[in-house]
C-alpha cells in the first residue's frame, strides 16, 4: 500500500486479514493517519512501514512482481518483492467517464473515481465502464 493517509491505513489494515505480509510505503517519517487507526496498524505482526521511501517503478510482465524503492535518506534504492500494489495517495485521479486514465491500457473503477455516490453500485457500474474501455484499447 502506498500512501500515510486514513486510506492508506484503513487500506493495509484490511489486507492484512487475509495477506501474508503487507507493506506500507510512505514518503515521509510520520503518518498522517488518525492515531487510532496507526495505532491498529501498528500493532499487526504482518505490516511491516518502509518510511522515508517513494516507488519509483513496479516491476513484472502481465503481473507485479516486485517494486523498485528509492530511500529518501541517502538515495539508496531497493526492489521489494510483492503481489500487488495499491495506491492510496490524493483525491482527484484523471480518469474519465469510461475509466481511462492517463496511462494508456489503465483504467481507474470505484472509489478511485471521484464522484458525488461512493456506493456498491456505482463501483460496479465504474467496473463495466472500464470493461467496456479495455475492450475498446484493444480493439
Amino acid at each position: 500500500v502506498i500512501g500515510g493517509g486514513d486510506v492508506a491505513v484503513e487500506d493495509a489494515i484490511f489486507l492484512a486479514r487475509t495477506c501474508e505480509k503487507v507493506y506500507l510505503i510512505h514518503r515521509r517519517d510520520s503518518l498522517r493517519a488518525a492515531q487510532s487507526l496507526q495505532d491498529t496498524m501498528l500493532a499487526l505482526p504482518n505490516v511491516e512501514v518502509c518510511w522515508n521511501s517513494v516507488v519509483e517503478s513496479i516491476n513484472g510482465e502481465g503481473r507485479v512482481n516486485s517494486i523498485t524503492l528509492v530511500h529518501k535518506n541517502g538515495g539508496t534504492k531497493s526492489e521489494l518483492a510483492v503481489q500487488g500494489v495499491f495506491i492510496a495517495v490524493g483525491i482527484k485521479p484523471n480518469s474519465g467517464e469510461d475509466c481511462a486514465t492517463s496511462m494508456p491500457g489503465v483504467f481507474a473503477a470505484g472509489d478511485i473515481r471521484t464522484k458525488k455516490l461512493r456506493q456498491i453500485v456505482t463501483a460496479v457500474a465504474d467496473g463495466a465502464n472500464a470493461v467496456e474501455g479495455i475492450q475498446e484499447y484493444f480493439l
